[in-house]
């Protein structure tokens, strides 16, 4: 993937990102959710270490990052939600 690729996907972050708390808060205060004040309102902790091995954070800029470049084609939290869902089972199925 070239620079101008990257820099287009880096972009689509945070609006994934805003998408995501407004949808784990009610209406009145999830429209306080900006893109502006996004970043203070996620967790400082960007990995997490369990059974064993460190693995990446749950809507972290990295972890929204590491599926924007196998699916490129992802605008939206709803689109994203449906690629990791699909993956993560296909993961657990294959074990």
């Amino acid at each position: 993937m070239n620079a101008k690729q990257i820099k287009k996907l880096r972009k689509l972050v945070k609006p994934i990102q805003v998408e995501w708390l407004q949808t784990l808060l009610p209406d009145e205060q999830a429209m306080t959710i900006t893109v502006d004040n996004v970043e203070g309102l996620l967790p400082e902790q960007t990995h997490a270490f369990g059974q064993g091995q460190l693995h990446m954070s749950y809507m972290t800029d990295k972890w929204i990052m590491k599926y924007l470049k196998q699916y490129p084609n992802i605008t939206t939290y709803k689109e994203l939600m449906e690629v990791s869902d699909n993956g993560w089972i296909r993961n657990r199925c294959s074990n």
